[in-house]
């Protein structure tokens, strides 16, 4: 799970592929699937309309933009992404820390 400075909270659920928006009383707001999100896994907010998932399976980063309700890949395996399973995005310098389940490491990459 993760918070957005406005207090949305968005589930990543691995289960289902799916990603949850609720508010902060727990309301259902959104949901949102694709084929990107295959075993999503850690999830952290950057803006109210910057979320990023990992999607294990894929090997990926993916970028969710909830007002458009449209999701693209920032980085995948060609990258060195591999089963990621957890992020942190620190805002200054803009980057973001993913952590892999099977390699025991972790990526720092830059956000544009």
């Amino acid at each position: 799970m993760c918070t957005t400075p406005g207090g949305s909270v968005f589930i990543s659920d691995h289960g289902t592929n799916m990603i949850t928006k609720v508010d902060d009383q727990l309301n259902l707001l959104q949901t949102f699937t694709s084929p990107l999100l295959d075993y999503p896994r850690g999830i952290t907010a950057v803006t109210e309309d910057q979320i990023l998932v990992c999607s294990g399976r894929n090997n990926s980063l993916v970028l969710l933009q909830p007002s458009t309700n449209t999701m693209s890949t920032l980085v995948g395996k060609d990258d060195g992404i591999y089963s990621p399973y957890s992020l942190t995005y620190c805002p200054d310098p803009k980057k973001i820390y993913i952590a892999s389940i099977c390699t025991d490491t972790i990526k720092v990459y830059m956000m544009s």
